[in-house]
């Protein structure tokens, strides 16, 4: 049975500085700790190099403290590495290579060909290992994306589903603006033209209206021939109605005879998305009693008022005061 003796004669330890060990130690330990009260996720995602970077030295001053042990610290470098193809972005492993190299000449006693030589060889399995590890991650990560958007899109619109809704809604900020459309006597024209027709004038209506957005404006198909809009417009609703005229316009020539009714409300900072949802909502309804083929606008979601500001079955679209 071997004894202590015995492994630190295998292991060739001839002595150990225990303070530089002390030392190495207690680095170890305050990067523990910062790695979990610093916010990494604000920051830049190389500021993750800086765990495979410190790693790499606390090995340097390991083997400076304990002599004789730098044999044992190879697979430890291909740890860092397979970290920095993990983590780091793209190239990260080809940043990491010289600050390791440097670690890794500061374990041995001594550097001379054939430790150049058997550098190089490393060098090339830890490039290989973090690129290969990169490349899988980054595949990983675009066939999650295509699988989220898959999920979350609506294939006959292309618009969000209703999946895709709630995830935008939850982002949704007080000033915001909610625009709910409903297609009108979409039934009718399910039941006298078809199902396929009524895809058609879906699929036309969600095309137009995605045209209609801007990169940070974000739409869905709520269910049915009901659609939801959130537009970031500062609580301006008249960036809402311009929109449902110049989406009015477009429908006309594209799809002659279908209209819509739309409802706006402004997500007031102090209420739920939820209620500015079911104001707008309203608001749409009461297009729909009003006689259809118009928009309304909640003036006041918590006294419930509501005003007619296009009315599309009008020459210029403008209701009457």
């Amino acid at each position: 049975m071997g004894t202590p003796a015995s492994a630190a004669a295998v292991l060739r330890v001839d002595r150990v500085d225990a303070d530089l060990l002390t030392a190495a130690a207690v680095a170890h330990a305050v990067a523990v700790v910062l790695s979990f009260l610093l916010p990494w996720r604000r920051w830049s995602a190389w500021a993750l190099l800086a765990f495979p970077v410190f790693s790499t030295a606390s090995v340097a001053l390991v083997a400076t403290a304990v002599p004789g042990v730098s044999g044992v610290f190879g697979g430890f470098f291909a740890l860092c590495f397979a970290y920095a193809g993990l983590f780091l972005p793209r190239g990260g492993s080809y940043v990491l290579l010289p600050p390791a190299l440097v670690a890794y000449f500061g374990t041995l006693p001594a550097v001379g060909g054939t430790a150049l030589v058997r550098a190089v060889f490393l060098a090339g399995a830890w490039l290989i290992l973090g690129e290969l590890l990169g490349l899988l991650r980054r595949r990983h990560e675009a066939l999650f994306r295509e699988l989220r958007v898959q999920n979350e899109t609506d294939a006959l619109t292309g618009l969000a589903n209703r999946r895709g809704m709630e995830r935008f809604l939850g982002a949704a900020e007080g000033g915001d603006i909610l625009i709910v459309f409903d297609l009108d006597d979409f039934k009718r024209l399910n039941d006298s033209r078809g199902h396929a027709e009524g895809d058609r004038a879906l699929e036309t209506f969600g095309r137009l209206l995605s045209g209609e957005l801007r990169t940070r404006d974000r739409a869905a198909r709520s269910g049915g021939e009901e659609l939801l809009v959130l537009l970031r417009c500062s609580s301006e609703p008249r960036c809402g109605v311009a929109l449902t005229r110049r989406l009015r316009r477009s429908l006309e020539t594209a799809y002659p005879g279908l209209t819509f009714s739309a409802g706006i409300a402004v997500v007031d900072p102090d209420l739920s998305v939820d209620s500015a949802v079911q104001a707008a909502d309203r608001a749409m309804y009461a297009a729909k009693a009003g006689g259809r083929d118009q928009v309304w606008v909640v003036d006041d979601e918590r006294a419930g008022e509501l005003r007619r500001v296009a009315d599309f079955r009008l020459p210029d679209g403008v209701p009457a005061p």
